[in-house]
């Protein structure tokens, strides 16, 4: 799950707003730009669209501040929406998809390590400088981006960094935050003496969420995490059942952990699945499944809304058949499951397991995925990432966790004998 910005044409545009339209419970905000040159006409356009109550409005008599706005953009809690805020303008469309809460599969799949998150945040932070249009080139980068390191901690003599910068840039130009103009990152990766031109777009300002506080006074990660509520009573009302639905709707499965009592989220599911499944299914076919520690809302076979799993590929097929072997083993007796149905496992038995799956159907395999043509280690490594990209396992040191979803989506290739 990823915030994405989408540069489209006005007619795509108008089969967007008429899709949305067609769902009962989306709030639509469209904003013309080309009528707004102040911060004044900005938030008097945001009260209009939005539908701010007239005590909200009455409380900024002489217009509303910027510190107003945020408090109120991140309430929006009489539009009752489902916690979605769809802003339109003439230059983009951003839908924000802010999760319930945050899990450590949520980030951005194209990067491999932390040091590429520090080198995007670096480029936003150059990009943030320079109007649309305006172009540069590939060392102005490296440049920028060495200089907040210390000293002799980043190098572009290293191919391992340029890998990393590339896989970067090409995630930038894949958002459409710049443009390629001329060069091909290849040659930087063979020479890190290569240079390539690009051209901001502008649309890198509009990807970072607005932090609903002074971000001076974020002194940790974990401040990060709180709640764009502020003082509201995050488990009462309509902020309690947005977050939740939220959690069903971006995240594989909400599951009750260990330490939370009785009204945590999976709390409120279980007392209110009938109301939170209508509501749900007034919007798209689906069932929401409620188990003994875990709810899942899990979409009919004629929906197919998002990014669903299994895709066509190789590695989901391999993932939903490691998921029967598991189940399987469940069912033996030969694993056991925790008590919030989960089960651990050393990583290198499940590594094993998995290698022994792939050789077993070695056969029914695409050719380029056969054990004649790639490592099955490197296979069965690609089958463990997938499974914590997707949600459905965590690495935790020489373990691996896996949650109860992969019990709930299995499949097997036609009989194979071993």
């Amino acid at each position: 799950m990823e915030n994405r910005i989408y540069q489209i044409t006005k007619d795509e545009l108008n089969s967007i707003k008429q899709q949305l339209n067609s769902k009962s419970n989306t709030w639509i905000a469209e904003i013309d730009g080309d009528n707004i040159s102040t911060w004044q006409d900005y938030a008097d356009e945001i009260e209009r669209v939005f539908k701010f109550p007239a005590n909200i409005i009455e409380m900024h008599v002489n217009g509303l501040s910027i510190d107003g706005y945020l408090d109120w953009i991140t309430d929006l809690s009489w539009l009752n929406a489902n916690g979605y805020a769809l802003i339109i303008n003439p230059y983009l469309v951003k839908l924000e998809k802010i999760p319930g809460k945050a899990e450590g599969w949520m980030g951005i799949t194209e990067f491999e390590t932390l040091m590429e998150y520090q080198m995007f945040c670096y480029l936003l932070m150059l990009l943030e400088d320079k109007e649309a249009g305006e172009r540069f080139i590939l060392s102005n980068i490296c440049e920028f981006i060495q200089v907040q390191f210390p000293k002799g901690e980043l190098e572009w003599t290293s191919l391992r960094a340029r890998r990393q910068l590339v896989r970067v840039l090409q995630y930038a130009l894949k958002m459409g935050m710049i443009i390629s103009r001329e060069g091909d990152e290849d040659y930087f990766l063979k020479d890190e003496t290569s240079d390539i031109l690009y051209e901001n777009t502008g649309v890198s300002r509009y990807f970072i969420r607005n932090i609903p506080k002074d971000i001076m006074d974020i002194h940790e990660p974990e401040d990060f995490l709180q709640s764009e509520w502020f003082d509201m009573e995050e488990d009462r009302g309509i902020v309690r059942r947005q977050r939740i639905y939220r959690r069903l709707m971006l995240s594989c499965g909400v599951y009750h952990t260990a330490g939370e009592d009785k009204d945590d989220d999976f709390g409120y599911i279980r007392n209110y699945r009938r109301n939170i499944e209508n509501d749900f299914q007034s919007l798209f076919p689906c069932q929401l499944h409620v188990h003994s520690s875990s709810a899942f809302l899990v979409l009919e076979e004629d929906c197919s809304m998002g990014k669903v799993f299994p895709k066509t590929h190789a590695y989901y097929d391999l993932l939903l058949i490691v998921h029967d072997d598991l189940r399987k083993r469940v069912k033996t007796f030969r694993l056991s499951l925790d008590q919030h149905e989960g089960i651990t496992l050393r990583l290198e038995e499940y590594l094993a397991i998995v290698q022994r799956l792939i050789k077993k159907n070695n056969a029914l395999l695409p050719k380029k995925y056969q054990v004649e043509n790639r490592r099955v280690e490197d296979s069965a490594m690609d089958v463990c990432n997938l499974a914590q990209t997707l949600g459905f396992a965590q690495v935790q040191q020489e373990n691996i966790y896996i949650y109860p979803v992969a019990g709930k989506i299995t499949g097997t290739y036609a009989e194979v004998t071993e």
